[in-house]
């Protein structure tokens, strides 16, 4: 009988399921998981057969272009990955895939190392001067050798010690050998391009690479019409540079153009001289024109390189950033729809569904979202781009350090500004408004979270603490957000109004204030943060490009 029972009772176990062991994730794993993993892909089938050698050619350059980031955004950041690639365990693979997210053993977020020996906070001058070298000794040596000042301040030059003394050492010295590579793959580009105006851009791309002289390729550029595709390759924006924002970074974007969705823009490129007419600033600051050659495009993201993959991934450019490009042509905005919609499906509307007070949350909207992006772009363009008074010192220059963080702030606040405009042009009405409004809100706590010491992170921190301080946004008694419908264009005027006179004065002082006073996280924004966090805190992509034209 007891031996009966024993096997029932066999029987009975070995038909139940085995429990599932559950891993508990290392930390590293979680941060990886912020960002979600996704394959980017784009219609090509338009494209001609010598269009998709093209592309494939360009892509090859981007890659490149990549490569040189990693070596200018730490000195150990490609040491770092090479000693992870081949081990097999998965610690090790954990670490590998976090430094390549992040370009290096720094986390974007807070710059702070996360694996290696070596400086425990990343240094703020990257690999642009000498890991040694401090602020106070760069300036003074400045100061002291006035007549090299142009060439230690430049966009593309690495600063080196030598005998005791800085120097400044040309990209296309010390990135030889990738640069003619680079170089040789443009020229191979515009010699399949089809498209002429592409065509003589690729070949000025080309030779540019080789002399660090990029303002023709840059007009070019601005010139390009009915082209399929396009590319942004070369030293770019001065993010990495925390020191000075002196130094431009590699990057490349190759990118299929989007028509259709390029049509539905054109109407703001009508306005822009209204909209610098109507900046909210000392009327003498106002230029007469914004630039009648802005372009305004909807394109498709091929591949991502370089400064444009590190860490957050961007879903817009305004280029090119030449003050001079921009004063002669105006610029171009370009937006990346196929990154636009990845974020905000993944992470733009979980998030509103997490801050935003229930009745608000109606108003999330995925075409506020791209518009927001786009006024955004658009809004770069605006305000002046040299010191008023003072034509031969632009504003980039006068606030250094602290350039970008006030910059990406005019452009976001300028962007739900002239909102306001396009209603009065009878454009958008007022449920169209709420939308722009609440869903700029909920793009603030995306950005926040691209770490508080990162430009766009500080730029909307100061953001919602000016905003709430005027009345236009308020935490309610439940720890959600809401917005004051009838304060917000007064808020967001005044804001713009700060941040407008700040860049025309050059007024690097009131530039540390602004950003000392509103740029740092306060309690209820840590106690919003921490409700995110099973929201990916942005992409983490691959490129399906290769594949598809194989």
């Amino acid at each position: 009988m007891k031996y009966f029972v024993f096997v029932i009772m066999i029987a009975i176990m070995g038909c139940q399921k085995p429990k599932e062991t559950v891993m508990e994730k290392s930390e590293l794993q979680k941060k990886i998981d912020a960002y979600a993993k996704i394959e980017i892909n784009v219609k090509m089938d338009h494209l001609s057969p010598k269009e998709k050698e093209l592309v494939k050619t360009l892509v090859k350059a981007g890659e490149i272009a990549d490569e040189i980031f990693w070596k200018q955004t730490s000195y150990d950041a490609i040491a770092t990955r090479e000693s992870l690639k081949g081990k097999t365990d998965k610690a090790s693979n954990e670490v590998l895939e976090y430094v390549m997210i992040n370009y290096g053993p720094y986390d974007r977020e807070d710059n702070k190392r996360f694996t290696g020996e070596g400086a425990q906070t990343r240094p703020d001058g990257a690999a642009f001067y000498p890991a040694d070298m401090t602020k106070e000794e760069f300036e003074k040596f400045v100061k002291a050798h006035p007549k090299e000042e142009k060439e230690l301040t430049g966009l593309y030059t690495v600063v080196e010690r030598e005998n005791g003394k800085l120097k400044a050492v040309p990209y296309h010295q010390v990135y030889k050998a990738e640069l003619e590579k680079m170089s040789a793959l443009l020229q191979q580009a515009s010699e399949l391009s089809e498209n002429e105006s592409l065509k003589k851009y690729l070949s000025a791309r080309a030779r540019a690479i080789l002399t660090d002289d990029y303002y023709e390729s840059d007009v070019l550029w601005m010139k390009l019409k009915d082209n399929h595709v396009d590319v942004v390759i070369g030293p770019i924006e001065n993010y990495e540079d925390n020191m000075f924002n002196y130094k431009a970074a590699y990057e490349a974007a190759v990118m299929i153009k989007d028509p259709e969705g390029t049509k539905e823009l054109q109407i703001f490129q009508s306005h822009l001289d209204a909209l610098e007419q109507n900046l909210p600033q000392k009327k003498e600051y106002i230029r007469a024109s914004a630039g009648k050659a802005n372009v305004l495009e909807v394109v498709n993201i091929a591949y991502f390189g370089g400064d444009f993959q590190k860490g957050v991934k961007t879903i817009a450019a305004s280029l090119p950033n030449d003050p001079k490009v921009h004063d002669e042509y105006g610029g171009k905005k370009q937006m990346y729809k196929n990154l636009m919609e990845a974020k905000f499906d993944k992470i733009v509307k979980p998030i509103g569904e997490k801050i935003v007070a229930e009745e608000f949350r109606k108003y999330i909207d995925p075409h506020s979202f791209t518009t927001f992006v786009t006024m955004h772009e658009v809004s770069h363009t605006l305000g002046r781009s040299y010191v008023y008074g003072n034509d031969k010192l632009d504003v980039r220059k006068a606030l250094k350090d602290l350039y970008s963080a006030i910059e990406e702030a005019k452009a976001d606040v300028l962007g739900i500004y002239n909102m306001d405009y396009f209603k009065r042009q009878g454009l958008y009405d007022d449920e169209a408004m709420k939308r722009h409004y609440v869903t700029y809100l909920v793009g603030l706590f995306r950005s926040i979270r691209f770490g508080a010491e990162e430009a766009h992170g500080k730029a909307n921190i100061a953001q919602m603490i000016f905003l709430k301080e005027q009345g236009a946004v308020a935490r309610d008694a439940n720890g959600y957000w809401t917005i004051n419908f009838d304060k917000f264009q007064s808020g967001v005027a005044a804001l713009g109004k700060v941040l407008l006179e700040i860049e025309a004065e050059g007024n690097y002082d009131g530039a540390k204030n602004f950003l000392e006073t509103y740029g740092k996280l306060t309690d209820d924004i840590k106690a919003d943060l921490a409700k995110l966090t099973e929201i990916p805190r942005d992409l983490n992509t691959t490129y399906g490009v290769m594949k598809t034209l194989q």
